[in-house]
Formats: structure tokens, C-alpha cells, sequence
């Protein structure tokens, strides 16, 4: 059948000589693959649609039981152009359109997360600084959807400390290096624990404005994603982060 839906392209791979297969969250059908015949050919009507993270009109034979649907046509709704002029900019949409990619099953719709992804592209391409805050506030928001939202409470301790890990089996903040909470691993600054408990109550929108460096922000989001995939148990390689070495210099010297 002839289906139709809001979508966000998550991926392309080439298939054949001029056509690509892409990944696409839909707002009515969840994760999709589809087929785009000659969308590499010059002068094709579908070669500007399908670019990572582009915002399209969907219409596609709709098959059950099959795993690539056929594209009839796909029209841009928003290219978020300002985006695509930063590679910080670009570095964090891609990392957040791959974490969709990696954390949801096809053919399950999530309108909420579709509104999410769409809210966390927009606040990126308006921000007039590098948003690497927005990759990890929209981070704790696809967490919270998943259902397995940290707490982010920081474990009462005798000592001072000023070094924290995230609990692995609730999310919670304690002492690095605590003996009894398996943890992340991943060393999080007492400046960290209050930027994430800053963005867990921001509205998305309004994420890029907390300053936060490409360094910090990668630090956060590998805790986050050690944390998710003890509960998801599988691997998420978001190979997207390594853009943001490129983006960032001094994360190279790491």
C-alpha cells in the first residue's frame, strides 16, 4: 500500500550504481529503510532529500513483511542550511541522528521521540555557537523515552568528593571509583554533575544555552552511553564522535 509520513533521515548507504538505500524515522511508522532508485543520477528529484539529517515528505510502498520499501517520492521540508555551514553544527546532529538509529527497532513509532529529534535539529541549526550542550541534553531526553531515565541524585558521602561516576543500574551520581556501585567508569567534575542536572530541567530548546565544550560533552554522552548499553545489553557504536575530534582539536590531544 501507498503510505506517507514526516520523516527525518538518520543514514544512506549506496545501492547499485545510482540508487541508495537510507534509514528514516517517521513520525507514523517509526524506523523504515527505503529505496531510492536513481537518487544518485544528476538531475534526480530525490538526490537533495536524502542527506543526513534532512527533514522530508515521505511517500513509499508500504509492504508488509518486506525490510526495504520503495520510495515514490520525497520532498525537503526543512535542509537546515545553517547547520550544514558548521562542522560542530553538523558533528552533533550527526550524533544524534545515529543515536536513533542505534537505540530504535523498526517499525516501531514513537511520535514523542519524532518531535524530539525534530526539536533537538532546529535548536542546533539556530544556535549561533557550537551546541555540543543540545547532543547532551537531547541524550537525557532519549533516555527518558527509552525508560531508563538517570537520576542524576548525587549519593550522600562523609567526604567532600569532587570526582562522581554514574551508576549503571540507576543512574545515580557516586564517588569515583566507589567499591560498591558498579559504575560508568567514566570520571565526571562536580561542574559536570550540575550541567547535567541544568539540562535535565531546560527545555530543549533552549539547551545551546549552556555553554559546554566539545571535550566536556563527549565525556557525557560516552558515561551515557556505557550507562545505556548495560541496559540494552548490546553494544551503540556512535562512530559519529569521532567527527568531533575533527571539530574540535583539543580532543585530540586527549
Amino acid at each position: 500500500m501507498v503510505a506517507e509520513s514526516a520523516a527525518i533521515v538518520l543514514r544512506t548507504q549506496r545501492h547499485g550504481d545510482t540508487s541508495l538505500v537510507a534509514t528514516v524515522y517517521t513520525q507514523q511508522f517509526g524506523k523504515c529503510s527505503v529505496l531510492a532508485k536513481g537518487a544518485r543520477s544528476v538531475g534526480s528529484l530525490h538526490r537533495a532529500a536524502f542527506e543526513v539529517p534532512n527533514y522530508i515528505w515521505l511517500i513509499f510502498y508500504r509492504t508488509p513483511r518486506r525490510e526495504l520499501y520503495y520510495v515514490r517520492s520525497a520532498d525537503v521540508v526543512e535542509h537546515f542550511s545553517r547547520l550544514r555551514s558548521s562542522l560542530d553544527h553538523m558533528a552533533v546532529a550527526l550524533s544524534i541522528a545515529e543515536s536513533v538509529y542505534l537505540t530504535q527497532r523498526p517499525e516501531e513509532p514513537n511520535p514523542v521521540l519524532f518531535s524530539l529529534l525534530l526539536q533537538a535539529l532546529r535548536s542546533i541549526d539556530r544556535s549561533p555557537t557550537p551546541p555540543f550542550s543540545v547532543a547532551v541534553a537531547f541524550m537525557l531526553g532519549l533516555l527518558h523515552l527509552l525508560g531508563f531515565a538517570p537520576s542524576l541524585q548525587v549519593t550522600a558521602v562523609r567526604e567532600p568528593t569532587s570526582q562522581y561516576s554514574l551508576s549503571l543500574e540507576d543512574g545515580r551520581l557516586v564517588p569515583h571509583g566507589s567499591q560498591h556501585t558498579a559504575c560508568t567508569g567514566t570520571t565526571l567534575t562536580l561542574e559536570d554533575v550540575q550541567t547535567l542536572q541544568s539540562l535535565r530541567d531546560l527545555p530543549l530548546e533552549t539547551a545551546s544555552s549552556i555553554s559546554l565544550s566539545a571535550e566536556r560533552a563527549v565525556n557525557l554522552l560516552r558515561s551515557f552511553i556505557a550507562y545505556l548499553e548495560h541496559h540494552l545489553e548490546h553494544p551503540l557504536p556512535l562512530r559519529s564522535l569521532v567527527l568531533w575530534n575533527v571539530a574540535s582539536p583539543p580532543l585530540a590531544t586527549r
